[in-house]
């Protein structure tokens, strides 16, 4: 997935640790949004939000970056208006109400539904959980997936 400055979440941390400094730089989303080239502008996108050089030096032989982030592609799914067709009547209440506690609130449940809003891999595991739990004949069923960084 080619990456666009426009997709980095608003004040997003870049880093500027060099390979020597950080071995993790190669995989990670802060190091690889600095190689981004930088709109001419004179307004504000072109001020960044930085990890303190200082803290990158601090950590030579002491293990890894805590802002580490991940490049590597997540599979996030969008949509599940079809998740519950297939669960039997006696329980699709209770099976909904488990997988609506899933998410950390009640309008990104419905968001999620709708497919408003993406369903991140952590979420997906935990509503597959539940139908293990609940219904272990059964898989979620998603309207449809795609391949996004997680920032």
């Amino acid at each position: 997935m080619k990456q666009n400055r426009e997709d980095i979440p608003f004040k997003y941390a870049h880093c500027f640790a060099t390979d020597g400094q950080c071995p993790q730089r190669s995989g990670c989303l802060h190091a690889l949004i600095t190689e981004l080239p930088m709109k001419t502008s004179q307004y504000a996108s072109n001020i960044i939000t930085a990890i303190d050089p200082r803290y990158v030096a601090s950590l030579h032989g002491k293990g890894g970056c805590t802002f580490y982030r991940s490049s590597d592609l997540k599979r996030y799914a969008c949509g599940m208006s079809r998740m519950f067709d297939a669960v039997p009547s006696r329980i699709v209440s209770e099976v909904r109400r488990c997988v609506r506690n899933c998410f950390t609130c009640r309008s990104y449940y419905f968001a999620s539904r709708k497919g408003k809003r993406l369903i991140s891999p952590a979420e997906q595991a935990e509503i597959a959980s539940v139908f293990r739990a609940l219904c272990p004949e059964l898989r979620p069923i998603y309207d449809s997936f795609e391949e996004r960084y997680e920032w």
